[in-house]
């Protein structure tokens, strides 16, 4: 990663001291003695089963379904309700992350078996093979950017439902926090209608500050982060044209939460 350098810093401080009414740039900074949450915010916790069925509460308000498991039984359960889900709502392709805790539900295999296609968060190894060739049927400007994209992006899009595994869920928001890498594509949770969320129950945090502190420990410089965050709190939701409240324009539509115990 390269880093980048800041032009102009002093101007644009300047333009903005001076559009304030001052006549110059402050030498001080101004004290700012409270930061971040209030200390008996930070302090307050939650048990595991609290956690959860707060996660769970804020989830389904926000039009989302959640599906709590027992690790012994969650290959079965997981695939049978993702199956359900596929049929009810006509899923014939499916992309999800390549992360180890996913592969270990076989869910790849349990999907084939209704005839679901999986399209792992993976480069193909060998992509002259036929199936990662671009679609005849394609009409695309040869020297676009659009029509340069990835197989691996092409084939993303043709999904209708995404399965990711997020590093942490907040549970007195319902939030998935999700840091992309090249096996954790966040086109996964973007471009697809749907999206099923498969988290451990010790992977819920009460606050998002629990998150970002995890997120940031140990980390020095900007190389160790990952290149995006994704904060993904129930169904998009967009109201930015007259107030007209939309809903999956900007991401999945419908979300989906299953928490192993």
């Amino acid at each position: 990663m390269t880093k980048g350098t800041i032009q102009g810093r002093d101007a644009f401080i300047a333009n903005l001291s001076s559009r304030l009414g001052r006549s110059s740039v402050p030498s001080l900074a101004p004290d700012h003695p409270f930061r971040g949450a209030p200390q008996w915010y930070k302090d307050s916790d939650r048990s595991v089963e609290e956690k959860i069925q707060l996660f769970t509460e804020n989830w389904t308000a926000l039009t989302g379904k959640v599906l709590i498991v027992e690790a012994a039984e969650a290959r079965q359960q997981i695939g049978a309700w993702l199956k359900d889900i596929a049929a009810e709502l006509g899923v014939t392709h499916v992309s999800r992350w390549e992360h180890e805790g996913l592969k270990a539900l076989g869910l790849d295999e349990q999907l084939a078996e209704v005839g679901i296609e999986v399209v792992p968060w993976v480069e193909p190894l060998y992509p002259s093979l036929p199936e990662f060739q671009p679609e005849q049927s394609a009409v695309e400007l040869p020297e676009s950017n659009w029509a340069m994209r990835s197989e691996l992006l092409k084939r993303t899009e043709r999904c209708q439902l995404g399965i990711v595994w997020p590093d942490f869920s907040v549970a007195n928001t319902s939030t998935l926090v999700l840091q992309c890498s090249p096996q954790r594509g966040r086109s996964v949770t973007l471009l697809t209608d749907i999206l099923f969320a498969v988290f451990r129950a010790d992977q819920l945090v009460n606050r998002m500050g629990e998150a970002f502190e995890k997120i940031t420990r140990d980390k020095t410089s900007a190389e160790q982060y990952a290149s995006s965050l994704n904060l993904i709190t129930g169904p998009s939701r967009s109201a930015d044209i007259e107030n007209d409240l939309t809903i999956g324009i900007h991401g999945p539509g419908k979300v989906y939460a299953v928490i192993i115990k």
